[in-house]
């Protein structure tokens, strides 16, 4: 099984204590390999500032953002992970929670789109964001993001629902460093890391 994990810096494994990117052995997607195993390929595609509706991830200047389709066009994936929408919070791209989820649709639309004459199409499992605290570095980047975000995983559990797909809903479950605001420590990507394990294990 082949498994692509695309998402922004929470799915690259930034760290809140010093910003710099944690351990493999400390970041979801690493985390999930080990379980796995070796006859599992987990593949990495995190990318700090990744968005949902601003730079999408199939238009755009493809020499900044990496996005999701060259990935599909090198990779025979069987699981596509997305953990997107958080950074689309930043006060500065003043979206609704509508807006965000509707980058979500669009997204899915798009993979729909690229793989309609394969079957089967690879198993999508969406992370929908998790908690924001506003303090901080991010207090004015993030500023409304906690109140958004009590809609948000509702309108993602609608989004997938319509597409077949998997969610993790992780407002409730995950939680950033209280401190920093973003970014997961160690422990959140081990919770996290149990989650997903657990709903690819169901697809087997």
């Amino acid at each position: 099984m082949n498994i692509l994990c695309f998402g922004d810096s929470n799915t690259f494994g930034i760290s809140p204590v010093d910003g710099k990117r944690l351990a493999e052995c400390e970041r979801w997607p690493g985390m999930l390999a080990e379980l796995l195993g070796s006859d599992q390929l987990v593949i990495e595609a995190g990318q700090p500032n990744r968005t949902l509706v601003n730079d999408p991830p199939f238009d755009g200047d493809k020499s900044g953002i990496k996005y999701l389709k060259p990935y599909l066009e090198v990779h025979t994936v069987d699981v596509v992970i997305i953990q997107l929408g958080t950074n689309d919070l930043k006060a500065r791209f003043d979206l609704t929670p509508e807006q965000i989820s509707q980058g979500l649709t669009q997204l899915l639309i798009d993979i729909k789109d690229f793989y309609q004459s394969v079957n089967p199409a690879p198993k999508i499992i969406i992370l929908s964001p998790a908690r924001v605290y506003e303090v901080g570095n991010y207090k004015n980047i993030y500023s409304g993001a906690a109140k958004k975000l009590k809609y948000l995983g509702a309108l993602f559990s609608d989004v997938v629902s319509k597409f077949d797909c998997k969610l993790v809903d992780c407002y409730p479950r995950i939680s950033p460093c209280v401190k920093e605001g973003i970014h997961f420590d160690a422990i959140a990507h081990k919770r996290l890391t149990n989650q997903i394990f657990n709903i690819i294990k169901q697809l087997k």
